[in-house]
């Protein structure tokens, strides 16, 4: 009978002085923030048309918020969901609507 290997990395004892140590926090870096805003305003142009302008910004401080570091990518996957390394960058979206 062969041992099974231990792949749960919480530390132990996982309670210590009454904190809890949280469960696999030696296994990854489970911090993640980004600060995500969207800005628009209507302008009304005569009596049935308007036109808004936007402006997004995705992940504004360029935090590095890891996505999956534990796992091994699929070969094909075209969704975006199964992601490794560094999470998205800074991004900005511009955007005009119109509405008649």
């Amino acid at each position: 009978m062969r041992a099974r290997p231990n792949h749960d990395r919480t530390a132990s004892p996982r309670f210590l002085d009454g904190v809890d140590r949280g469960r696999n926090n030696e296994r990854k870096d489970n911090e993640y923030f980004s600060l995500d805003w969207r800005l628009s305003r209507p302008f009304k142009m005569g009596s049935k048309a308007e036109i808004v302008p936007t402006i997004e910004m995705f992940n504004t401080f360029n935090n590095a918020n890891n996505i999956n570091p534990l796992s091994t990518p699929a070969l094909f996957n075209f969704d975006g969901f199964l992601r490794t390394g560094v999470g998205d960058p800074r991004q900005v979206q511009l955007a005009v609507k119109v509405t008649f």
